[in-house]
């Protein structure tokens, strides 16, 4: 028997003193005992490798409500002419909510950070006082009472079908005056983090570098509602007078022509305000845009603990980095009819975008123990990103080639201002 033991214990203790000790004890026959002088032999070990091992880990994971304002310069004139419409800029408030786990070893620290803000909402309405000119006249005192009137303030579509020539050209179509407008839009902003640094715990400063994915989606709705109508541009004459030329009406045929599709209703265009029975129709002009910025990249970090002895701390907090923007935009232009005309007529862009965005952050903490593990925390917050591509502003980007071709490309080049305050809780360990 102690042979067999001898041979097991060399087999698995591979020259380690504390198991080699335990097997010759078995081969000396110690019975009950063997089992407890083992153990012993075990815990020394073990206690033995522990105090040669580094501080043990510390623990954090904090949740926090987010309050942030926005301020943009993304937003978009519609209008040329005494009336005004903006579209975007200021949203006002959003919230949202953040997630961060973090864990330090010896040194060094490391640290996962999830956030999102929304309802970032805005709407406007109103209504114009003067007409909307979809052509060129809006100068031209013969069918504009009181010279100039309102004009779209961005290359559209329309513009092409009203000044189709041999079609539309002898009219200068337009909403007339009293047309209703509404302005709304949306954001949404995601922020994802890993950030590799300094341990906090060891010293009052920290640094450290990391990953940064941010996105941003947007969308923004301008719709323009009136009484459609159309006046022949010599003598401002209309259905039913001696003088009227052919027409009165925005033709299915310079629609289409000017890249416009038929979705849904006949394809009839629509009706001047005198033509009988068929007018008058309420025409909407419908303006949707939208953008997706997918923001990938490296940062730097930095901080600082101005009262870690105290018993309300204040951590100081800066970020900055450079990142890819990968953005997505989208145009679309809709003539919708309403009352006497269920015609819709829709055209659609696409586009995306690739460049480069910086962006920094700073922000200031203060956290209040309630026991041992558990603070209270509550907090400011600054963050700028550069180049970026905001709703509102995606109809200037509308363009036409030397050939005439109407083309889109995503303008990338705006910035996003956030700024608030938010509340949480933070559990250690």
């Amino acid at each position: 028997m102690p042979r067999l033991l001898n041979r097991t214990c060399r087999a698995v203790a591979f020259g380690r003193k504390c198991v080699s000790l335990c097997c010759r004890y078995k081969a000396k026959g110690g019975g009950a005992n063997m089992l407890r002088r083992s153990l012993q032999i075990v815990a020394l070990c073990c206690g033995a490798f522990g105090l040669a091992l580094p501080a043990q880990a510390q623990f954090r994971f904090s949740t926090e409500a987010l309050f942030m304002d926005r301020d943009n310069n993304g937003s978009q004139s519609l209008l040329n002419g005494p009336d005004t419409i903006s579209s975007g800029g200021n949203t006002g408030f959003g919230n949202g909510y953040r997630f961060i786990l973090g864990g330090s070893y010896g040194d060094y620290d490391v640290e996962f950070i999830g956030a999102q803000l929304e309802n970032w909402d805005y709407s406007s309405a109103g209504t114009l006082a003067n007409p909307l000119i979809f052509d060129d006249t809006a100068n031209n005192p013969i069918v504009v009472a009181a010279p100039p009137a309102n004009t779209l303030a961005f290359k559209n579509s329309l513009f092409d079908a009203a000044t189709a020539v041999g079609v539309e050209d002898t009219e200068s179509e337009r909403l007339q005056a009293g047309a209703t407008y509404i302005n709304s839009g949306s954001s949404r902003f995601q922020d994802y983090q890993i950030n590799f640094g300094s341990n906090p715990s060891r010293n009052n400063w920290r640094f450290g570098v990391g990953w940064r994915q941010m996105r941003l989606n947007e969308s923004n709705n301008v719709g323009i509602t009136g009484t459609f109508d159309a006046l022949d541009t010599d003598d401002a004459a209309v259905a039913g007078d001696a003088t009227d030329d052919p027409n009165n009406m925005l033709s299915d045929g310079a629609i289409t022509a000017a890249g416009y599709t038929l979705r849904s209703g006949v394809a009839d265009g629509y009706d001047a305000a005198d033509v009988l029975p068929g007018g008058p129709d309420t025409l909407q002009l419908y303006y949707a845009s939208g953008t997706n910025n997918i923001l990938n990249g490296v940062q730097a970090s930095g901080g600082y603990q101005l009262f870690p002895e105290r018993l309300i701390n204040v951590d100081l907090t800066g970020r900055v980095g450079i990142y890819h923007n990968y953005a997505q935009g989208n145009v679309g232009e809709y003539l919708i009819g309403s009352v006497n005309d269920n015609s819709i007529y829709q055209r659609r862009f696409n586009a995306s975008h690739n460049g480069v965005a910086f962006g920094g952050s700073l922000g200031a903490k203060a956290a209040l123990p309630v026991t041992d593990y558990i603070s209270l925390t509550a907090g400011y917050e600054s963050m700028l990103v550069t180049n970026v591509a905001l709703a509102p502003a995606q109809l200037g980007g509308l363009s036409d080639t030397p050939f005439g071709e109407r083309r889109y490309h995503v303008r990338a080049g705006d910035r996003l201002i956030m700024h608030g305050v938010t509340v949480g809780m933070l559990v250690t360990w």
